[in-house]
């Protein structure tokens, strides 16, 4: 459920269903079972049997959280837009990433400082056009090349394979509040 809220931009449900995972379906050694090991009413399944397949997808949730890039039509080489934490929660007000991969190929990097990007790196996986979704909150990004140009909700330039494209923000003076649908803290019974 958490990649499910990430993917579609629910950033504080996404961190919720997370931390119920992490609570409830870990065991210390790290192993997912597949019940709810803490009896806390999250499933009425409490049996031990471990997979690892939850881990995997717990750790793609954060990524969908981080990093999303997908083409609403499958198939035709456009990758779609590159999403910079596109689904990142309030308490995540500091936040960075190295290289996470996005589709085409492309290697991304970013920093986040109070609940804003503040600085991006994306290196061309492949020749074409690349372009980044415009989530910057009306702050105008400082691109190291002038060739990138804003069109719709997307900047977009063509790069060749291993070209760099890096901005950099002004970092807001402080955090902004919290929003209404902040992520409920995760009761765990005792």
């Amino acid at each position: 459920m958490a990649c499910l809220r990430a993917r579609v931009g629910d950033a504080e449900t996404a961190l919720r269903n997370l931390n119920i995972y992490t609570r409830a379906f870990i065991l210390r050694n790290g192993f997912h079972a597949n019940g709810d090991q803490t009896k806390s009413g999250f499933s009425g399944f409490t049996y031990r049997p471990f997979t690892l397949e939850g881990n995997f997808l717990a750790m793609e949730a954060v990524h969908e959280m981080l990093l999303q890039s997908w083409s609403g039509e499958l198939g035709n080489g456009d990758w779609g837009a590159i999403r910079i934490f596109p689904a990142t929660p309030w308490r995540w007000h500091d936040a960075s990433f190295t290289d996470l991969r996005a589709e085409g190929g492309h290697r991304v990097s970013a920093k986040r400082e109070n609940n804003a990007t503040t600085w991006l790196r994306v290196v061309a996986g492949r020749d074409g056009l690349v372009r980044i979704r415009d989530n910057f909150g009306g702050r105008e990004p400082k691109w190291n090349r002038s060739d990138i140009r804003k069109v719709g909700e997307n900047f977009e330039i063509k790069m060749r394979t291993g070209q760099r494209l890096e901005a950099v923000f002004d970092k807001p003076k402080s955090i902004p509040p919290a929003p209404a649908n902040l992520a409920a803290v995760v009761e765990i019974k005792k």
